[in-house]
């Protein structure tokens, strides 16, 4: 099911590969282009600076990140066990949120397969 769920996420305009961690950085599941390996480091990184940088700066909590420049990246806190990347080239970040705030509940308690 969760497969299904993150599936269904690159059906929006320009994503690539969508990918879920735990709050370990473990690959819970990913989506993506035959022979892409997901790149969890990445997403790791990315989303352990954001956290360090609210906490140090105290700006509050974290609900997202956006990257753009050739390709792009949107991080999503679904819940702080789950988090979800989106990644690819155009298409629209805002409705890239739009169909993560849809799925959001089912993709905070599917299970893991």
């Amino acid at each position: 099911m969760l497969q299904r769920l993150l599936s269904a996420l690159t059906t929006q305009k320009g994503v690539e590969q969508v990918l879920m961690v735990d709050d370990r950085g473990r690959l819970m599941a990913s989506v993506g282009q035959t022979g892409t390996v997901p790149d969890v480091e990445r997403m790791v990184l990315m989303t352990s600076t954001a956290f360090e940088a609210t906490q140090n700066l105290g700006l509050g909590e974290l609900y997202e990140i956006w990257e753009e420049s050739e390709t792009r990246t949107m991080i999503d806190i679904v819940t702080p066990y789950r988090i979800v990347m989106l990644h690819g080239k155009g298409g629209k970040l805002a409705r890239w949120r739009h169909s993560v705030d849809v799925n959001r509940k089912s993709l905070a308690t599917t299970p893991e397969m």
